[in-house]
C-alpha cells in the first residue's frame, strides 16, 4: 500500500488544546481594547520581541484576524486609495491585488526573479508612474525578496515600502527578519503558513507607533483614542465617538492563545524545515533530473514554509505522485495579470509577464512540514526519480 505524505500537517499538541479551553472557560473571546490585559496584547508582545533585529530594536505589533486583513489595514492606515498605484508582483496570492483595490487603489503587476520567484527590482523600476504610491514585495514561500534595490527606489520616488512577509514568519534579510525593512510588515498565522494559530490569524508590525495604534483602532470599528475618551463622559450622548469607518478585523483570543505556543515553537519547526529542504536539494541534485530546486541566495536566511520546484513535466508528474500517495500543490497557477478582475488593464496581457507566467504553468509545492522524517524526504525523491525513468524509457 502507497505512503501517505500530505502537503501539510498543522501542529496540535495539548498545551495548545489546554490554552484553548482555559480562554473558553474564561469567558473572554474577544479583544476590545489595545491596552487591556489579553493573550492578543501578550502575543503582540511575543511576536514584537521575535522580530528584534541584530541592533536590538523592537517593532510595535498589532494582532488582527488575517493575513489579508493586515494588508487591508496597512493601506488604510496610511490612506493609500484612489488615484494610487501600487506595485506588486504577479506571481502571487490574490489578496494581495485585491487588498489594493479593497482601498480604491490600482495594482499594477510586475515580473519576478526565476530562481526565488520574487519581484524583480528592474520590472519594478519600470512600472513607476507619478501615480505609483507604494511598492509591495512579497516574500515568496520563505525567501526574502531583495529588499535593498527596491528600498531604494522607494526613497528615490517617496514611495512606501510595505512588506508581504505573510509566507515568511522567522526568514531574514542580510540579517534582519523580513517585514522589519520597510514602513510596516504583513503577517499571516492561516493554516499552511510557519505557524498556523489553530486558524485564521495575522499581524502587522513597524517602528512607527502611532501607525500600528492606527491598525488596531480600524481593525477594531474605528473605536480610538476619542471612543475610550467617551466612555467616561457625563455626557450619555457623547459616550460612543468613532475615529472614523473601521472593520471588524479582531482576532479570537482563542487562537491569540493558540498562537502564543505556536510562537515559542515555530525556531524548531523552521530549523526542521531547513533540514527537510536541504535533504531534498541534495538527493534532487545528485539525482540529476529536469527539475529546478529553490534558490537561496547568500543573503537570504530562508525560511521554507515552501519547497517549490520548477519542471515542465508538471502537468504529468503531479498525477504520478499523487498516485503514490503524495500530496502536491500548486500555488498560484493564474498570474494576476491574467486573471478575470485585472487582465483588461492596459499592457496585461498573455506574454506581458513571462517569467511569472512561466512559473504558473510549472511551479509545483513538494510536501514540506516539522512532522516529516527523512525517510518522507526520500520517499518522495524515489518516486521523483522513478517518473523521470519511466519517461525516459517510455520516451527512448
Amino acid at each position: 500500500m502507497a505512503k501517505r505524505i500530505v502537503g501539510f500537517k498543522p501542529v496540535v499538541t495539548q498545551e495548545m488544546k489546554d490554552v484553548a479551553c482555559r480562554v473558553i472557560d474564561s469567558g473572554h473571546y474577544i479583544r476590545t481594547t489595545p491596552t487591556e490585559e489579553a493573550e492578543g496584547k501578550a502575543l503582540e508582545e511575543e511576536f514584537g520581541a521575535f522580530l528584534v533585529g541584530p541592533d536590538g530594536r523592537r517593532p510595535r505589533v498589532a494582532n488582527v484576524a488575517n493575513g489579508t486583513a493586515a494588508m487591508h489595514l496597512a493601506w488604510a492606515a496610511y490612506e493609500v486609495g484612489p488615484g494610487d498605484e501600487v506595485i506588486v508582483p504577479a506571481n502571487t496570492f490574490s489578496s494581495v491585488a485585491h487588498c489594493v483595490s479593497l482601498v480604491g487603489a490600482t495594482p499594477v503587476f510586475v515580473d519576478v526573479e526565476p530562481d526565488i520567484y520574487n519581484m524583480d527590482s528592474r520590472s519594478v523600476a519600470a512600472a513607476i508612474t507619478p501615480r505609483t504610491r507604494a511598492i509591495m514585495p512579497v516574500h515568496t514561500a520563505g525567501h526574502p525578496a531583495d529588499l535593498d534595490p527596491l528600498l531604494e527606489l522607494a526613497r528615490r520616488h517617496n514611495l512606501l515600502l510595505i512588506e508581504d512577509a505573510c509566507q515568511s514568519i522567522g526568514a531574514r534579510y542580510k540579517g534582519r527578519p523580513v517585514g522589519t525593512l520597510g514602513q510596516m510588515g504583513c503577517y499571516s498565522f492561516v493554516q499552511n503558513k510557519a505557524m498556523t494559530c489553530g486558524g485564521e490569524g495575522g499581524a502587522v508590525g513597524s517602528f512607527d507607533e502611532a501607525k500600528v495604534r492606527r491598525v488596531f483602532t480600524l481593525a477594531n470599528h474605528a473605536r480610538g483614542e476619542r471612543f475610550h475618551a467617551g466612555n467616561k463622559a457625563p455626557d450619555p450622548a457623547y459616550q460612543v465617538i468613532h475615529d472614523g469607518v473601521g472593520f471588524n478585523y479582531r482576532q479570537s483570543e482563542i487562537l491569540s492563545a493558540i498562537a502564543r505556543v505556536q510562537l515559542r515553537l515555530l525556531p524548531e519547526w523552521i530549523r526542521a524545515r531547513k533540514k527537510y529542504a536541504a535533504l531534498y536539494k541534495e538527493m534532487l541534485k545528485d539525482a540529476d533530473l529536469p527539475v529546478q530546486v529553490p534558490a537561496e541566495r547568500p543573503w537570504a536566511d530562508h525560511s521554507y514554509v515552501r519547497f517549490e520546484v520548477v519542471t515542465p513535466h508538471r502537468a504529468t508528474l503531479r498525477p504520478y505522485l499523487d498516485a503514490q500517495g503524495i500530496r502536491t500543490n500548486i500555488h498560484y497557477p493564474t498570474p494576476l495579470h491574467l486573471d478575470e478582475p485585472y487582465r483588461t488593464q492596459p499592457g496585461m496581457k498573455e506574454g506581458s509577464l513571462p517569467v511569472a507566467e512561466r512559473l504558473a504553468r510549472e511551479v509545483l509545492s513538494l510536501p514540506i512540514y516539522p512532522q516529516m522524517t527523512e525517510d518522507d524526504v526520500a520517499y518522495v525523491v524515489d518516486h521523483v526519480k522513478a517518473f523521470f525513468k519511466k519517461k525516459a524509457l517510455t520516451t527512448a
